[in-house]
């Protein structure tokens, strides 16, 4: 079987579940509640690029203002002031594109509207990407742009082309989004569009926070399909992937 290139996230725990690394030149779909850590891991995934492995990175918000990344990643120890001033990273702030709704508005926007500005930030992710040879692509959250498609072929066509602008240029990307609501709600179109999915949930136990991540899919890989337990912490997101959840969930509800 031919080796398939691969992209590593450098996030402890996390590449050893998806075969060493992302497949180069394609979509990871990261699914996760609030809190889960989903701009964690997507900020993380730039930085280790430009840090471990020397590969300029795009970051692309469609729901929160540059100036509130910036602050998460300072959380971390990450300065992305810093690297965007290197031209190491590049910030594509899309929030704008998602202020254009009826209910945020008060007033209606013609359907094609939404098209153009997608359109446009397609066509500015491709332009920085090229501007500063780009390898990794971040976008946190997609469903700021797909709740303003609620019709579903319309919707493929924007993800699709969202996509397509995230791989130009062979470049590896991480997409966050919404976890589904439940086991029984249908599984969202950009699943099944996605090359990758990896799922994250957090729940309380007994006053305890346990986090646990789980690979659903990547194409062309064998993948760990066993859920671990991950921390989110000062240092950013780890996975614990030598352990199992029972054992890990009883060793913290057993610490005093």
């Amino acid at each position: 079987m031919t080796e398939v290139a691969r992209t590593p996230t450098g996030v402890a725990g996390l590449d050893s579940m998806i075969g060493g690394g992302i497949p180069r030149g394609r979509v990871l779909l990261v699914l996760g509640g609030p809190g889960t850590g989903k701009t964690t891991l997507a900020i993380q995934y730039l930085v280790n690029g430009v840090e471990k492995y020397g590969e300029n990175g795009v970051f692309v918000s469609l729901d929160v203002p540059q100036h509130k990344i910036f602050e998460e990643a300072r959380s971390h120890g990450w300065d992305l002031e810093k690297l965007c001033s290197e031209r190491k990273i590049a910030f594509i702030d899309g929030s704008p594109f998602t202020r254009l709704s009826y209910r945020a508005t008060g007033f209606k926007v013609p359907e094609r509207s939404y098209t153009v500005q997608v359109r446009e930030l397609c066509d500015d992710i491709k332009n920085v990407t090229r501007s500063i040879n780009c390898k990794r692509i971040s976008v946190d959250t997609l469903a700021a742009l797909t709740l303003q498609f609620p019709d579903v072929i319309q919707r493929r066509e924007v993800v699709l082309e969202l996509f397509e602008a995230a791989s130009s240029g062979g470049a590896t990307s991480i997409i966050t989004d919404e976890i589904r609501e439940s086991e029984t709600k249908p599984i969202m179109l950009e699943e099944y569009l996605a090359d990758g999915l990896v799922v994250l949930r957090s729940s309380q136990v007994e006053r305890k926070q346990i986090r646990i991540v789980e690979v659903e899919k990547i194409k062309a890989s064998a993948i760990d399909d066993q859920i671990r337990p991950y921390i989110l912490d000062k240092d950013g997101f780890s996975v614990l992937s030598d352990r199992d959840i029972f054992t890990y969930a009883a060793g913290v509800l057993l610490k005093k």
